[in-house]
């Protein structure tokens, strides 16, 4: 996975599920749901094509993309069950999560309360997510993630002594010290996945 454009792509859209949770739930509607069971019943999808609107296009593709989400947190979750290095000390330790604040103020929350049943303004959306997620894939800014920040996770800048010395960005589940001793797995040149050695 190191140096992989696909593994930032898959974060930046884990990063958004707060976002389409929040979508999901402004682009509810009843309705669509007592369609969907009318047209499985009748085995007739014009019926429910008659009455599909942007919100919900909205609603379903917030579905998606959260469920998406999941798979996408089973999937890192079981890539990184071995390959991962040796004991290594870490030192200049500097706490980085405001990162996932400032990820989660500058670009989901102005996007959270969006017109879902304006179709220029979800064009927009669909526009700003998409230019959003090419700056935070280019920028290598895929570890600010407030989807990680809830399941635990926490950003540190720390040097790690692993033959020769060299700062990483290290997103590891528990609090870095000078004292702690670590295994890591490199996401890229720069940013790498770590647990704590007990």
């Amino acid at each position: 996975m190191k140096d992989d454009w696909l593994i930032k792509v898959m974060l930046y859209v884990l990063s958004l599920w707060l976002l389409f949770v929040s979508l999901l739930i402004m682009s509810y509607d009843a309705t669509l749901l007592t369609n969907v069971a009318e047209a499985v019943k009748q085995r007739d999808l014009n019926a429910l094509c008659d009455d599909f609107n942007v919100k919900n296009l909205v609603f379903v593709v917030s579905a998606l993309f959260i469920l998406v989400g999941g798979l996408i947190l089973w999937l890192l979750a079981n890539s990184y069950r071995g390959g991962w290095s040796i004991t290594c000390r870490v030192s200049d330790i500097s706490d980085e999560n405001h990162e996932h604040l400032e990820f989660l103020a500058t670009y989901v929350m102005p996007l959270v309360f969006t017109d879902v049943e304006s179709k220029r303004t979800v064009l927009n959306l669909a526009l700003m997510i998409v230019a959003i997620g090419a700056i935070y894939v280019k920028t290598n800014k895929f570890y600010s993630n407030p989807s990680l920040a809830i399941l635990g996770f926490k950003i540190f800048k720390a040097t790690i002594h692993d033959r020769g010395e060299k700062q990483f960005v290290v997103i590891c589940r528990g609090q870095l010290t000078d004292k702690s001793v670590i295994r890591y797995i490199r996401i890229d040149n720069n940013t790498c996945l770590a647990k704590l050695d007990k």
